[in-house]
């Protein structure tokens, strides 16, 4: 029997039309937050694979890129409709407007659900459970803590946070690792006390709390020591900041796997991959970069 993935980063893959302040348009960039956090993660560990469910149309050029970077196309199930496709305006003060082109039922249909999951891979030492519909992670999250031992590490989904309060924090306690955005936590607690916000996520359940603060760096609580690990951001030029906080999630949770006691290096790892994806439009910093340079990058830094 071959041996499972260390970790499955599970989300969805996208087709994104990319607007900037300026006017500037890339449209039909690739993306997903499922493949910004794999690639991310299969710098620092080689044995990551994804879970995504891809439409009729999914552009087969995209699919040899896939393969190409070495990843199975097991876990990208075929579904009877179009993919997902998004148009993401950016505003001048940072902000950005996302245009689902398929609407909201198409994003759930295009989540993963377990029985995406190749039965080879359930046996993975972590799962990711990247942003989609809150049904979906919901659906996730438990089949996973009930059926497994592994790892389950949550990014939740800004969108559904209001109205959906009670559900997200019993979601939260189902986790190990919970990694929420700045927004993320002002939407659900209503402050930006970011150590506050950490120890209150961490007491539903988390083992660690990583709260990711954008060009703030991120903030790490770990509720067996009770203690809180600030790290920077790595300097980056930015183009577009889609897929930063994926590829942080993904890288974080790879490096958390080669040492799990060293959660300011998993940190540092996390910015360093997001300072290659924010260099150019979607995936395509990633698919450009190789793990030497990530490895290089994030020594330099720690030096």
């Amino acid at each position: 029997m071959s041996t499972p993935p260390r970790l499955i980063c599970l989300g969805n893959l996208t087709l994104d039309d990319v607007v900037l302040p300026d006017g500037t348009e890339k449209p039909g960039c690739t993306g997903g937050d499922a493949l910004y956090a794999c690639l991310a993660a299969r710098f620092l560990e080689p044995n990551v694979e994804m879970v995504a469910p891809i439409g009729q149309d999914w552009p087969d050029a995209v699919n040899r890129q896939i393969e190409a970077a070495g990843l199975s196309a097991l876990g990208l199930t075929a579904r009877d409709l179009a993919s997902l496709h998004n148009r993401i305006d950016y505003h001048a003060d940072g902000s950005r407007t996302w245009t689902l082109y398929n609407g909201e039922e198409a994003f759930h249909a295009l989540s993963p659900l377990p029985n995406d999951i190749p039965a080879e891979w359930r046996k993975a030492e972590a799962f990711m459970v990247l942003a989609m519909t809150l049904e979906a992670q919901v659906e996730l999250v438990e089949t996973l803590k009930r059926d497994s031992t592994a790892v389950v590490a949550l990014d939740p989904q800004e969108d559904y946070i209001a109205g959906n309060e009670v559900a997200l924090r019993k979601l939260i306690g189902n986790c190990d690792i919970f990694l929420p955005s700045a927004e993320e936590v002002r939407r659900l607690l209503r402050h930006d006390d970011w150590a506050s916000a950490a120890r209150s996520f961490a007491e539903l359940g988390p083992g660690i709390v990583v709260v990711k603060l954008g060009e703030e760096g991120s903030l790490i609580y770990e509720r067996s020591e009770d203690r809180i690990i600030r790290v920077p951001a790595h300097p980056a030029t930015v183009i577009d900041t889609t897929g930063a906080g994926d590829s942080f999630c993904g890288a974080f949770m790879a490096a958390f796997l080669q040492d799990r006691s060293d959660l300011e290096t998993a940190a540092r790892a996390g910015s360093v991959a997001a300072s290659f994806t924010v260099a150019g439009y979607g995936v395509d910093p990633l698919f450009a970069t190789t793990a030497e340079q990530v490895r290089q990058r994030l020594a330099e830094w720690r030096s």
